[in-house]
C-alpha cells in the first residue's frame, strides 16, 4: 500500500510543478508578445491544474462502494472487473470483438443468444 501512496504523491507533485512551469511559460510568452504558445501553455497549466486539484481518492471509493451496495441490495451481480460488459440473457461476459446487439428490452447480449432465443 505504501508505495501506491507514493507514487501516486510523486505524480501528483510532478503535475503541480508541471503546471507551474506552464503558467509561467503563458505569461512569458503574453510579455513576448506570442499569444498563441501563452493560450496553449495557459489552458495546460489550467487542465493539470484542474486534474490534480479534482483528484479524490476517497471521492471515488465512496461513489464504487455505494454503486457495489446498490447493486447487491437489489440482487443484480457486480462485474468482476469494473467495466466488464455482461450478456443480460446467458450472463458470460462479453470479450472486445465479440458481436452484440440490444435485444427488444434495450439490454446488451451476444448476438448468438439473440439469435437463439428468436
Amino acid at each position: 500500500m505504501e508505495s501506491n501512496e507514493t507514487l501516486d504523491d510523486r505524480s501528483r507533485l510532478a503535475r503541480v510543478v508541471l503546471a507551474a512551469v506552464l503558467a509561467l511559460v503563458a505569461i512569458q510568452s503574453f510579455r513576448k508578445g506570442k499569444r498563441t504558445r501563452g493560450v496553449l501553455a495557459g489552458v495546460g497549466a489550467a487542465a493539470l491544474g484542474y486534474t490534480v486539484s479534482g483528484e479524490s481518492d476517497d471521492l471515488l471509493e465512496s461513489i464504487d462502494t455505494g454503486a457495489t451496495d446498490v447493486m447487491e441490495s437489489i440482487g443484480t451481480e457486480t462485474a468482476a472487473e469494473p467495466g466488464e460488459l455482461r450478456c443480460a440473457s446467458c450472463g458470460e461476459p462479453i470479450v472486445p470483438g465479440e458481436r452484440r446487439k440490444p435485444n427488444e428490452d434495450g439490454e446488451t447480449v451476444h448476438e448468438a443468444c439473440l439469435e437463439a432465443t428468436a
